[in-house]
């Protein structure tokens, strides 16, 4: 149940992070830009869920 928690709070978290990070690039907005997004968030967020999962197990 923790790991559910801590991986929605981490997904968007880098979600604010990177598509802050492609705005002050220039990137304009679309479909591309939106992949990105959510695949880099997703990428986190499972990652923090694999750690609480060995910290928890």
């Amino acid at each position: 149940m923790a790991g559910i928690v801590i991986s929605t709070i981490v997904y968007f978290i880098a979600a604010y992070f990177i598509k802050r990070q492609l705005v002050e690039m220039g990137i304009p907005k679309g479909l591309t830009r939106a992949m990105v997004i959510f695949i880099g968030g997703a990428a986190f967020a499972y990652g923090a869920a694999y750690l609480v999962d060995l910290v928890v197990s």
